[in-house]
């Protein structure tokens, strides 16, 4: 009876080290990235739960509908690798169409050097209700290695494995989808600040034809006289001419900066500081062309 009950114990302990196994893989796989190293973290943890001497794990590329492998301990072994399925060639694929495990457990190896031999095999589709995530393959060069068992414990792990998956790379699909949005928001952003520029720069231009013409015409009036008088009084009093000299100067000053007006082709502003208040004003070199 002894003997009974340390074989029962040594059982019960067993499972229950499978099933801490299956949580500690469940809890890895939810705070991993979706990359190789973590799809080889998770063979070595399931290998813990399952003994094998070569494992694969494949999964479904939705753009190319077929199997691409992920990452694989061991040498890689694939039976009927000469056989094309709807995800590819091979065992894995054709498990992937059954959607559920497979144990082959004494095959003859033709034509197979002794160390690539297995004898083996244990195949579990990873699935999200009738969605294809990947395929888990397995195998051992013992024959019947692999127990039914097995493959209750590894359909728990595969669920697990599949969702995980799944969602993590939903999340990353969301990550790449927000990363487009920022940058259709920020070119968004520009097109918009380049209309109003563009509203800005074309009313600005408007404006400066309006006040060219405004300005030019007094301008015109007041240059004539100064020249008038100048041509009219040859003994002008010197001081008076100096001023008169000085008014045109600026009335032609005016006029260039009224010509500047005409070639803005940017609105460049700059920070002044007038009555002690910062005020924007337009940089009208800056703002020109050929200036």
């Amino acid at each position: 009876m002894a003997d009974n009950k340390e074989i029962v114990d040594d059982q019960v302990s067993r499972f229950w080290v499978k099933v801490n196994l299956v949580a500690e893989i469940s809890s890895f796989i939810r705070k991993s990235p979706p990359v190789k190293e973590t799809y080889k973290k998770v063979l070595e943890m399931i290998q813990g739960v399952v003994p094998f001497e070569s494992s694969t794990l494949s999964l479904f590329n939705k753009k190319k509908e077929r199997l691409e492998e992920m990452i694989t301990i061991g040498r890689k072994v694939e039976l009927l690798d000469f056989v094309q399925f709807e995800a590819g060639s091979g065992i894995s694929a054709w498990v992937a169409k059954q959607k559920r495990p497979i144990i082959l457990s004494h095959l003859k190896n033709l034509n197979r050097p002794p160390e690539e031999a297995r004898n083996s095999f244990l195949i579990i589709p990873l699935n999200v209700e009738d969605r294809l995530i990947g395929v888990i393959n397995l195998s051992h060069s013992a024959v019947n290695f692999f127990r039914e068992n097995d493959i209750k414990l590894l359909e728990i792990v595969g669920d697990q494995i599949a969702i995980s998956i799944e969602r993590l790379m939903y999340q990353k699909e969301l990550e790449k989808k927000n990363k487009a949005l920022v940058k259709a928001q920020k070119e968004l952003k520009e097109v918009h600040k380049a209309l109003i520029d563009g509203e800005k720069l074309s009313a600005v231009k408007e404006l400066a034809v309006s006040i060219n013409h405004e300005i030019n015409n007094p301008l015109s009036v007041i240059i004539g006289n100064i020249q008038y008088l100048r041509h009219i009084e040859k003994n002008l009093d010197e001081k008076l001419a100096e001023r008169l000299g000085k008014i045109e100067s600026e009335c032609m000053r005016i006029a260039e900066v009224n010509r500047r007006l005409l070639k803005i082709e940017d609105l460049v502003s700059e920070t002044y500081i007038y009555n002690g208040q910062k005020i924007k004003m337009i940089n009208l070199q800056k703002s020109t062309t050929g200036v």
